[in-house]
């Protein structure tokens, strides 16, 4: 979850709001002629202070001309921010204040962050220390990226207090937002040698973080957070937010496009099918990776289309004596309603109960229910 605050821009005077962070210190950089652009260095000077924690730097800049100067300051800040993933979801509040003259200014920054340098250090040592004990010597990325997102979900819970925002609150506290999902989940891809990005946009109407990670030169978006049931349920791990597509997460999911994540269109359930088909010494992995993705509920025997079909297949469990079922409902607009009618249409079971989760293996407004029959 980014909550980050804008700059604020006003005519020949940039103003900002600064907010302190505990023991960090300011910095102030003078250049001497170097060759490189005013823009490049300028950047350069404000990651290198994101990366030691700086609470303020204050920079000299010269733009190219002065109706622009305002605007190449905003572009070189947000350039500086977005220069690493880790850095840009770490860092809580940035603004600045700048005094203009010409095509000049004298520019102070602030920030404020979610982890101080010495935590991310503590979160470096201790995924380094996880990852050495999880990630076993002949692991291919398809067994990382599974082993990684296994131990985040189990480890972690969802802080419905919407207080712990950073890697390190997950790893010492066992519980933050999706941001420090993402950031513990990109550290330890990280540190596993998967590549792999935090993406940041919308889902369920509240601002969001997940992570894409790329596998064989594919890329798939991943959502630990999402994957982790809410309220949290030690050790159980889900797999609905499993490397989807674009158009798979996109029931949910919502980014900008000028973000400029990378692609995603490859589907990884046929992906792993057939790596299973080839056999070898890792098909039993594809083949359970594949079964715990939910692909077996594309097959006609779990789906139902329509009211009929729903009550069709409650009715069959009931007379088999069947106390669960699990079935994908092709209607989700009207699932609730429908569910009713085929409960109501049921005479061999007392009572019944259900859960509804969003089916991401297809692009459409799946839901997959899960009922139980009590008798």
């Amino acid at each position: 979850m980014n909550d980050k605050l804008k700059a604020l821009v006003s005519s020949s005077l940039l103003l900002g709001i600064l907010l302190l962070t505990a023991g960090c210190s300011s910095l102030q950089i003078v250049h001497a002629a170097d060759g490189a652009t005013p823009q490049a260095r300028m950047q350069q000077d404000l990651v290198t202070a994101i990366g030691q924690r700086k609470s303020s730097i204050q920079l000299k800049f010269v733009g190219s001309k002065n109706a622009t100067l305002k605007q190449e300051i905003k572009d070189v800040l947000e350039a500086a921010i977005r220069s690493d993933d880790y850095l840009h979801y770490i860092v809580k509040t940035y603004k600045y204040k700048a005094a203009i003259k010409g095509n000049s200014a004298t520019i102070d920054f602030s920030f404020t962050y979610w982890e101080s340098l010495a935590q991310t250090a503590e979160v470096r040592r201790q995924v380094a220390s996880i990852i050495k004990r999880i990630v076993t010597p002949g692991m291919n990325d398809h067994q990382k990226v599974k082993t990684v997102h296994d131990w985040v979900v189990a480890n972690l819970a969802y802080d419905t207090r919407l207080v712990s925002h950073s890697a390190f609150d997950g790893l010492i506290d066992g519980s933050t937002v999706c941001q420090g999902y993402a950031l513990l989940t990109y550290e330890m891809m990280k540190q596993a040698g998967v590549p792999v990005r935090i993406a940041e946009g919308t889902s369920r109407g509240r601002a969001h973080t997940w992570n894409l990670v790329r596998i064989d030169g594919k890329w798939y978006h991943l959502d630990t957070t999402w994957n982790d049931p809410v309220p949290d349920a030690v050790g159980k791990v889900q797999y609905g937010y499993y490397n989807l597509t674009d158009a798979q997460i996109r029931v949910d999911h919502k980014w900008s496009a000028s973000d400029g994540y990378p692609a995603a269109s490859t589907d990884y359930g046929q992906v792993v099918s057939d790596l299973a088909k080839k056999g070898g010494s890792k098909a039993g992995f594809y083949r359970q990776l594949h079964g715990l993705m939910g692909y077996a509920y594309l097959e006609d025997e779990y789906t139902a289309s329509n009211v009929s079909e729903l009550t069709e297949q409650i009715r069959a469990a009931a007379d088999n004596g069947e106390s669960a079922l699990v079935v994908r409902y092709t209607k989700g607009a009207t699932v609730t309603s429908d569910l009713k009618k085929a409960f109501n249409a049921q005479s061999g079971a007392s009572r019944i109960s259900y859960t509804l989760e969003d089916y991401t293996r297809t692009p459409a407004n799946d839901k997959l229910l899960r009922i139980t029959l009590h008798r």
